[in-house]
């Protein structure tokens, strides 16, 4: 069931790149970055692999309080204990993975394009495109990207629009 809907929101992502080469390894400015910090509040360039895949870590990290974790996606406030529902999913589908990999693109004023590689058991990895937005004065992952990964999960929220 998982695979099917990952297949479904892969194409409504826009592609498939499984024959991608694997994603670059970090520079030391990126290792230096993965902290965040004023990366993530410089809206001047978009952050580092590393500083985006530390938002994603605290988006999915259960010690961490909701509260905390809305400042993380856009829109989010619309449905704060969504976070609690993406955690309980990822840690109920552990064949299900997926990571933002280089390179960050920027795709005009406050938004940049990254791909998001999502693995699942007993298939090859699979790249979907996603966006980052500048918002409220610091990076963020878009609205758009987290609702693509709720479905992953077959989750809904009053944060996504429903589909027509």
């Amino acid at each position: 069931m998982i695979a099917a809907a990952l297949m479904t929101t892969v194409a409504a992502c826009g592609g498939d790149d499984a024959d991608a080469p694997p994603a670059p390894t970090l520079t030391s400015t990126d290792t230096a970055a993965a902290g965040g910090g004023s990366e993530i509040t410089d809206g001047s360039n978009p952050p580092s692999i590393a500083a985006l895949n530390e938002l994603v870590d605290k988006a999915v990290d259960p010690n961490i309080p909701r509260a905390q974790k809305v400042e993380l996606v856009e829109g989010s406030e619309k449905d704060p204990a969504i976070f609690d529902e993406l955690v309980k999913a990822r840690a109920e589908n552990s064949d299900v993975d997926w990571v933002l990999v280089n390179p960050v693109i920027s795709a005009g004023p406050n938004k940049a394009r990254v791909k998001v590689r999502i693995e699942t058991a007993g298939n090859p990895p699979t790249n979907a495109e996603s966006t980052i937005v500048y918002d409220d004065g610091r990076w963020k992952l878009s609205n758009e990207t987290v609702c693509n990964l709720l479905g992953l999960y077959q989750v809904q929220s009053a944060m996504c629009a429903p589909a027509s």
